[in-house]
Order: structure tokens, then C-alpha cells, then sequence
């Protein structure tokens, strides 16, 4: 896809009178709701594309590891999870992992494999949030859907979480055997996890162009989020505590993590119930998200 100058390339300024002006260069025609913002962003799939592959380069620009780097960062937190649980603590941290079969996954793995989820999602929303105020530079030079800027950090987070996942099951298959039926969950796992983040990613990366405060507290709202969510310890470790677990399964990320490290690990279905909510949650947030970031980024370049 090109990218047309909303101003013309020649010839000289043409007047304009009270009942007609001339456009402006980055002015945006905004589409409002869910299906608009898919028909516009459809519409530009190759300008994503390049994006995504621009945004790869930038993060990996100058390291002698390249993608290496995405993984060496979560399996140096495992280690320092499993250093602290294995030899100073010394109590069990996930206590329903045992598969039908009688295995038993270790901590490091049970924990990798919660990580992996979380860290997609967390590093969608967290990438994204600032993606509208970091390109300043084209939005008032050019026009193009605006939403694939938030859109590209998410879905070049989804390349990271490929790689990590692919790690993940070799590890997986090394350890417990081979995956069950159970795996083909997958794509519709990872498919909630994607659209939950990019509803996300749309209402703060528009939201952070307004206040530019909310990309600093999204970053500690992250580390809050962390231990609300069962990626290091079990969902049936609180079960004796209503009130906690009931949180537990307010949190949208609950379902897609359970679910995950069931179908990767414990050869367990996903836990629909869960995964349900998961899935009616990010609905809500995609539509709240592009209602909000259309009816923001009217007011983008003038901004930024």
C-alpha cells in the first residue's frame, strides 16, 4: 500500500472560497466503531505489515543476539523465580499441575509457560501505549488509518510470542511427551489474548495522547497486574478464599493463561468458562477502544 500526500504534488495553491477549503496534509477521516476501524486497517494490511517488520529491526538494531534477547529476558526471571522457591523459600508454588498421565511439570516449566502468556499481553499494551505519540512525525505529513500504529506493536509483540512459544514446546515435548489434542485450543487462545490487547492498546494509545502521565502509570499498573494474575503460582492455590478467587476470574488475562498452560502443559481442555469471559471481555474492549481512539484521533496531529 502507498501512502498519498493529502496535498497536491503540483502546481500552484488553488483559492478557496467560504464553501470550499482545501485539505489539509495528515488530516484524518476518522471511521467510528469496530467494523470501520477493520475495513480501514484491511484496507492498509500490507503499510502493517511493513510496519511490523520496521518495528522488529528497530528493536533488535545493533544486538549481536537479535531475537535471542526476547527470550534470554523471561528465562532470566524463571531462573530467579526458581533460585528463590527452590532454595529459600522452599515450598511449592503450583500445587494442580499433575497431568492425567501421573507427570509432573516442573516449576521452571509451569512457570515459562505462564510467563509466555503474559508477557504477549503485557508487552502488546505496554509497546502500544506510546505508539500514537512516537510517530508525531507522520501524522502530520501523510495520511494513513491511525490505527495501525497501535495495531503494529501488538502484532510484532505476536511475532515475539511465536518465537518464545516455539521454545516453549520444544521444552515442553523434551520434558512431558508429546502434545495432546488438546493443543489445537491454540489458535483460538491466542486469537482472544490478540484482540483483548488491541482493545487495549487502542483506548491508551489514544488516551495517552491526551495525557501523556497514563504511559508511566501503565507501566506500574503491569507489575500490579503481574501478581493478580496466576502466572506464578496456581489458580486452585487460593480456592479456600472465594473473595481472592473470585478476583482471580475478574481478571480478563486469568482465563487466557489457565487455559494456555492447560492445553501446552497439563494436557487439560482450556478452561472454557474462563476463556468465555475472556473472549466477551475483549469484545467490549474493542469496541470501547475504537470508539474512543475514533473519536480522538480527530485531534492527533494538532497534539503530538
Amino acid at each position: 500500500m502507498v501512502i498519498k500526500s493529502e496535498v497536491g504534488l503540483t502546481g500552484p495553491p488553488r483559492r478557496t472560497t467560504g464553501h470550499s477549503r482545501a485539505p489539509q496534509s495528515g488530516s484524518v477521516r476518522p471511521r467510528l466503531g469496530v467494523r470501520g476501524t477493520l475495513r480501514e486497517l484491511w484496507s492498509a494490511r500490507e503499510l502493517t505489515s511493513n510496519l511490523v517488520r520496521r518495528d522488529l529491526k528497530v528493536r533488535h538494531r545493533g544486538s549481536f543476539l537479535g531475537m535471542l534477547w526476547s527470550l534470554a529476558t523471561p528465562l532470566l526471571i524463571v531462573g530467579l523465580y526458581w533460585f528463590i522457591f527452590s532454595f529459600i523459600f522452599r515450598q511449592p508454588v503450583a500445587t494442580d499441575v499433575v497431568r492425567p498421565d501421573g507427570q509432573e511439570p516442573a516449576f521452571a516449566l509451569y512457570f515459562f509457560a505462564g510467563l509466555v502468556m503474559w508477557s504477549y499481553f503485557s508487552t502488546a499494551v505496554s509497546s502500544s501505549t506510546g505508539s500514537v505519540t512516537g510517530a508525531g512525525y507522520l501524522l502530520n505529513k501523510v495520511y494513513f488509518p491511525r490505527a495501525i500504529l497501535p495495531l503494529t506493536s501488538v502484532l510484532a509483540s505476536l511475532v515475539t510470542f511465536a518465537f518464545e512459544l516455539s521454545v516453549l514446546m520444544i521444552a515442553a515435548v523434551v520434558a512431558l511427551g508429546a502434545p495432546s489434542r488438546h493443543l489445537l485450543w491454540m489458535p483460538v487462545i491466542v486469537a482472544v489474548g490478540t484482540a483483548l490487547a488491541f482493545g487495549f492498546a487502542l483506548l491508551l494509545s489514544a488516551v495517552t495522547v491526551l495525557l501523556r502521565d497514563v504511559a508511566h502509570f501503565v507501566g506500574v499498573f503491569m507489575q500490579i497486574w503481574f501478581w493478580g494474575t496466576p502466572v506464578i503460582y496456581s489458580f486452585q492455590l487460593v480456592a479456600d478464599r472465594p473473595a481472592i478467587v473470585r478476583l482471580l476470574e475478574l481478571n480478563p488475562v486469568t482465563g487466557l493463561v489457565v487455559s494456555f498452560r492447560n492445553i501446552v502443559l497439563l494436557d487439560h481442555a482450556p478452561a472454557f468458562r474462563l476463556l468465555a469471559y475472556d473472549a466477551a471481555f475483549a469484545l467490549v474492549m474493542l469496541g470501547v477502544g475504537a470508539w474512543a481512539f475514533g473519536r480522538w484521533q480527530r485531534v492527533f496531529s494538532e497534539i503530538v
